[in-house]
């Protein structure tokens, strides 16, 4: 059997920042408004875990971060997980979203309250892209639970999209898109909504042992 895991594809995020998200650049620096409300949305084009294909799978993170900066931890998080995916689908991308099996998530797990998300759901999670300037991640359970909306910044050009490259981050790709977010998370554990708030994008690939 393989061992090890690699996943790759699109990660998208919004939040009640303003642009630029200040945690975006450090996560020891405040919050716009002093905590911060989060999405992030996953599609994962390409993966595999040991011999489990995860290709074509979604995901998505929400998070309240009491602050005032998020290295202060103690996030309140709830992870959703694409009904679509069998058991061992759903098993290898909770091992990889809590960190448990290496990779970017595991720097970012301590900072969950108690270490762990506090719910897991499993939903109908619908991703789409267009005009390669936009990208929407919906969560769909009883009604719509949530959804995310990032629509990228023209550059000075008026023709390509505004990015930030060679800035560090733990789970982003190398060139980060700027953008507009529009997003909304109506939940047991979390209610919060934004628009045209901080949003940004890169294509990402992580891995872990």
């Amino acid at each position: 059997a393989e061992t090890g895991w690699w996943v790759a594809g699109s990660l998208f995020e919004g939040c009640n920042c303003e642009l630029l998200c200040p945690c975006h650049v450090s996560f020891q620096q405040r919050a716009s408004y002093g905590f911060c409300e989060a999405i992030w949305g996953v599609h994962i084009a390409d993966g595999a875990y040991r011999d489990v294909s995860l290709d074509g799978l979604n995901a998505a993170v929400a998070a309240y971060c009491p602050g005032p900066a998020m290295a202060g931890g103690n996030w309140r998080t709830v992870l959703y997980l694409d009904q679509s995916a069998p058991p061992e689908q759903e098993q290898a991308l909770l091992n990889i979203f809590s960190g448990e099996e290496g990779g970017p998530w595991a720097r970012i797990a301590p900072l969950f309250a108690n270490g762990r998300f506090e719910t897991v759901r499993k939903l109908q999670i619908l991703f789409s892209s267009k005009e390669s300037r936009v990208r929407k991640l919906q969560i769909i359970g009883d009604g719509e639970v949530g959804s995310l909306e990032v629509e990228a910044i023209l550059g000075a050009d008026r023709q390509g999209v505004a990015k930030i490259i060679n800035l560090h981050n733990v789970i982003h790709g190398l060139e980060h898109v700027m953008a507009r977010s529009n997003y909304r998370i109506h939940d047991q554990v979390l209610r919060f909504e934004g628009s045209g708030k901080h949003g940004l994008y890169s294509e990402f690939r992580w891995s872990g042992p």
